[in-house]
């Protein structure tokens, strides 16, 4: 197989040795889905995954990666060619294969022995051993290159202690046994040193709301998605998850179906298309090719199950995981609500000893829209601890939604009829989401903050949490004189009623106020723009005991900060065209 001349080998060595996309059509033979064999040339997705990672290497990273894929993109063929090539072009280097079951392992390391079997022989290092558990390149005499490739299966907790690894590569890892996941991984990553040159990645298809694989892949700092451009080309784009912790060094890459060139069915008729496929073609850019496999997957690759398709072929990492799951928010409907969330026209950090807001392109404030005189203004506050943990998923954040009150009647907390706003039920004015302020801070802080905040939007009405930390928050908050705080009528016989300042959230309290929120969004009256706000939805539950919280490791501070702002919004006294200050009137209070 060795059809490369010895003079292109010396024209193109420093080159293949230094650039996968060359090495790999050069030297790499892979196998067809007819049965032949090829030359490993990148697809758009290869192609993309190597810049990404020239992106991470650009930026002094180190190469740590959570991709979370659909199915057969070739990301698994990637990866196992990708650490070959770095395996055996350099000396001394290790790579280990990790995946959730023995006939996995077999299929990807069968990969490895068909790259080593086909490299031309100008490029293949000597082998000394080749067997099921590992390919080792040296020779007898030790001048080789002394390295090599191991592979495992996710069901031994200590396979690799005592290893040295430069390459890990670590498949399928959401399908990985739950009791074995957490000790091995710990045993693995401790054996990649933290230099320049190693490499980490991690690539998975979803299985539900939980586990290892989940919690790493929302908690990583940086985050890549892959997505068609206007002109139907492949590109990706990057931010910064703020709700990670700074010291996090790894990147998420989510890749959606319709990103692969092979999802599609050529050479058909136009389609009518679904209300559901309109959104997605217009969303996604998608065309009836797209759309026609598309239907074609969900009936026979899927049993004609959606929720099912939307986990194997995801068109957006959080459907990946929780199609399956039991949010009490309906879960369609949240997703096609992301479609329509905004990212901020600004952002801001709050200086809190003058309350200067400075614009900063990862500040905390996420500003939708800014204060208008003559407006009035709700700010409802989840308070926390304002501490970091330690693990992943374990933050305690707190946050504070901005939300402008409607300026005629009160809106009533549920339809009449509980039916969506129509000729007969007309939706009231909305309360809209303007801004919000989410991240760690301590509780006394985070009371010099709402009242900053409350006075750059007009001297807003502030409605904290009282519970536990919340009572620090208040304290901080009467000290300085603020003069709008949510207060409500505490009955406590034979005692006469008694004023207390903030929102208690009680197991009653928080059925009332998220049984309101859940009615606001069937009837499309809740005035929300963020997408954070949309995805803690998508893992806020109903346990088996009754009780509504986040899914396990998940969030629900942005969740409950507005469901506390919209319930309060209607026990406020009635809104005027002018700003200064109202006492609370009796009947305003709850």
């Amino acid at each position: 197989m060795n059809d490369i001349k010895s003079n292109d080998i010396e024209i193109l060595e420093h080159e293949i040795y230094g650039d996968f996309d060359i090495y790999a059509p050069a030297c790499l033979r892979i196998q067809s889905v007819d049965g032949r064999l090829l030359a490993f040339s990148l697809n758009e997705i290869q192609r993309l995954l190597e810049q990404i990672i020239r992106d991470i290497r650009r930026q002094g990273r180190l190469v740590r990666m959570l991709i979370l894929k659909a199915r057969r993109e070739g990301v698994s063929t990637w990866v196992a060619g990708r650490f070959y090539w770095k395996t055996t072009t350099h000396f001394n280097r290790y790579g280990v294969l990790i995946t959730h079951e023995q006939e996995a392992t077999e299929f990807i390391f069968n990969m490895t022995r068909r790259f080593h079997r086909h490299v031309p022989e100008d490029f293949k290092p000597a082998q000394l051993h080749n067997n099921k558990k590992e390919i080792e390149f040296n020779r007898v005499t030790g001048l080789g290159l002394d390295g090599a490739i191991r592979v495992g299966t996710a069901g031994k907790m200590d396979f690799g202690s005592g290893q040295l690894i430069h390459y890990l590569h670590l498949s399928e890892v959401a399908k990985w046994p739950a009791h074995t996941a957490s000790d091995l991984l710990t045993s693995l990553l401790q054996c990649v040193p933290d230099e320049p040159e190693t490499e980490i990645i991690f690539e998975s298809t979803a299985r539900g709301p939980a586990g290892e694989f989940y919690e790493r892949f929302f908690n990583a700092r940086y985050v890549y998605e892959l997505y068609r451009d206007t002109d139907a080309k492949a590109r990706f784009k990057s931010r910064i998850n703020e709700s990670a912790r700074v010291n996090n060094v790894y990147s998420s890459v989510f890749i959606p179906w319709f990103v692969f060139d092979g999802y599609r069915l050529d050479g058909v008729d136009p389609i009518e298309l679904t209300d559901e496929e309109t959104s997605l073609k217009a969303l996604c850019g998608l065309n009836d090719a797209q759309l026609l496999w598309r239907r074609s997957a969900i009936e026979n690759r899927c049993g004609g199950n959606l929720l099912t398709f939307k986990q194997e072929y995801p068109s957006n990492a959080t459907e990946a995981f929780v199609s399956t799951s039991a949010s009490v928010f309906n879960t369609q409907k949240i997703l096609s609500l992301m479609a329509t969330a905004r990212e901020p026209v600004k952002r801001y950090e709050c200086e809190l000893s003058t309350g200067q807001m400075r614009q900063l392109p990862d500040g905390r404030l996420s500003v939708w829209e800014e204060p208008v005189k003559g407006r009035q203004y709700l700010i409802s506050a989840d308070v926390s601890e304002g501490l970091d943990q330690g693990r992943p998923g374990a933050r305690d954040y707190s946050c504070a939604e901005v939300i402008e009150r409607p300026t005629s009647t009160q809106k009533p907390l549920f339809f009449a009829t509980g039916s969506a706003p129509g000729p007969n039920n007309p939706c009231p004015p909305v309360a809209r989401q303007v801004a919000q302020w989410h991240g760690l801070i301590e509780p006394d802080l985070f009371g010099v903050l709402l009242a900053h905040l409350g006075r750059y939007y007009n001297m807003a009405w502030l409605v904290p949490e009282r519970n536990n930390h919340g009572l620090t928050t208040i304290t901080k908050l009467v000290e300085l004189n603020y003069p709008r705080i949510y207060a409500e009528m505490v009955l406590v016989p034979p005692v006469k009623p008694s004023k207390r300042l903030g929102w208690l959230t009680t197991k009653t309290s928080k059925e009332l106020i998220i049984n309101n929120l859940i009615a606001e969004i069937r009837d499309d009256c809740h005035g929300i723009v963020c997408r954070e706000v949309f995805e803690e939805m998508l893992t806020f539950i109903r346990t088996a005991g009754g009780q509504y919280r986040a899914e396990n490791s998940m969030h629900d501070d942005r969740v409950m900060a507005m469901a506390i702002g919209k319930f309060a919004m209607s026990k406020l006294p009635p809104v005027t065209h002018t700003t200064p200050c109202q006492p609370l009137l009796p009947e305003a209070w709850t």
